[in-house]
């Protein structure tokens, strides 16, 4: 991308921008078939869609959890903004490290927590729970716009209770939250992303937003909420080295052979932060790339290439052939759920089939046989007595004797197809 096309990254000019433009950064956004928009009475969340791989244009930057009201438009809460990995985009060391020079900048290294941001805000009386994608009271899109739309887990319900439980601070008139947006990573056993937290569950506060100067708290001024309200806080690493590239090659080195997912390089001043950026472990990279690939999809293929494996035990066996290397040995087990979903959709199809075949055993008994008929006229008495069945076009492939599992895959592929039509029929 040449320079006079660039995206401003820096938040110390971007954030101003959406300030002193609000109305036409917020439409922009309102009116962006790329981003996906959800609205709880007078509020509208947006976010990208899987279609936008990466931010376009500029104000699909701050497009990813962004909180406003129409008519007029105002923002509400902005978590944080989109930002780029180190060598993405126009993220270069050299860049990076022109940036620590400047006067009055400082640099953290932030543990890059591996979870779902959560970001909390008071709007008309109201504390309010949102993710990047979905906000309360909002109706969940059906299909695969979201992954958290797609999962039974319940984020925004989950943070709610862990605040209760833990920080009710959140939840009541605190001046924490007066022109403020606080964003935390929720990290839960049972919202694992790739880094393995054990069975910890937590808020954990990265950082806060000022709705009324449009600027991020710094990271002093969080640990300072932190130890005011008593939340956790997210912490600082301190890698060794006199230069940026010294400090990162540190960095990745302690982190060699973990999962933890790398850091975010926050640039400050004095008043507010100015850039992020963040830096992943070559180990979370690896298994980052493993888990992409660890799909229902994906499984289903690899054991239709090798029919010869039967069980869950011969499908781990065989995953582990492949080496640490191309599958980390603690992605193995996330395979299992997509195996146990891919043998309980075998199952109903053998169900489904064993259905037709006694029906039509049923309506060629009615038929006294097909020994002996016309063909020509047997199937048409077949077909008249077929067609008061729901799927009939079961019971024609039955006859034929063209009906088993395979076939039956072939015509529904989704295993919601065949539970539903499963309990159409009463079967379960």
């Amino acid at each position: 991308m040449d320079r006079e096309n660039r995206m401003e990254l820096r938040l110390d000019r971007l954030l101003p921008k959406l300030r002193d433009n609000a109305a036409a950064v917020l439409q922009a956004i309102d009116r962006d078939p790329m981003l996906l928009k959800r609205s709880s009475g007078p509020l509208v969340l947006a976010n990208a869609s899987q279609a936008l791989y990466t931010p376009q244009q500029e104000h699909q930057l701050l497009a990813k959890g962004i909180v406003y009201c129409r008519d007029p438009y105002q923002v509400v809460s902005l978590p944080l903004v989109k930002i780029f990995n180190l060598g993405e985009r126009d993220v270069t060391v050299a860049d990076l490290a022109a940036l620590a020079e400047e006067p009055n900048v400082r640099l953290h290294f932030l543990r890059k927590i591996d979870g779902s941001l959560i970001q909390v805000f008071r709007h008309d009386g109201r504390v309010w729970f949102t993710t990047r994608g979905m906000i309360e009271g909002a109706i969940p899109r059906s299909g695969r716009d979201d992954d958290e739309d797609a999962s039974e887990f319940d984020y925004i319900g989950v943070a709610r209770r862990i605040a209760a439980e833990r920080y009710p601070c959140l939840l009541d008139n605190t001046p924490l939250l007066d022109g403020r947006t606080l964003i935390f990573e929720l990290i839960h056993p049972r919202a694992k992303k790739v880094t393995d937290y054990g069975q910890r569950s937590d808020l954990i506060l990265l950082g806060a937003f000022n709705v009324r100067h449009f600027s991020y708290a710094t990271y002093p001024e969080i640990v300072a909420f932190a130890e005011e309200y008593g939340l956790t806080v997210v912490d600082a690493l301190s890698p060794h080295g006199t230069t940026l590239v010294e400090q990162v090659e540190d960095l990745l080195a302690a982190l060699a052979g973990t999962d933890e997912e790398g850091s975010v390089l926050q640039f400050e001043n004095s008043q507010e932060v100015i850039y992020r950026a963040k830096v992943k472990s070559p180990g979370y990279l690896r298994r980052m790339r493993a888990m992409a690939e660890c799909t229902y999809e994906n499984l289903v293929a690899l054991i239709d290439d090798n029919q010869h494996l039967k069980s869950w035990q011969e499908v781990e066996a065989f995953l582990r052939t492949r080496g640490r290397e191309a599958l980390p040995e603690e992605v193995v087990p996330f395979y299992r759920p997509h195996y146990e979903r891919f043998a309980a959709y075998l199952a109903d199809c053998e169900r489904l089939c064993q259905w037709a075949m006694r029906t039509r055993d049923a309506i060629e008994c009615q038929l006294g046989g097909r020994q002996g008929q016309d063909e020509t006229s047997y199937r048409k008495r077949f077909a008249a007595l077929a067609t008061r069945y729901p799927h009939a076009t079961l019971l024609f492939a039955a006859l034929d004797g063209r009906l088993d599992c395979q076939r039956l895959r072939r015509l529904l592929r989704s295993p919601q197809q065949v539970r539903r039509i499963l309990n159409e029929l009463g079967l379960i």
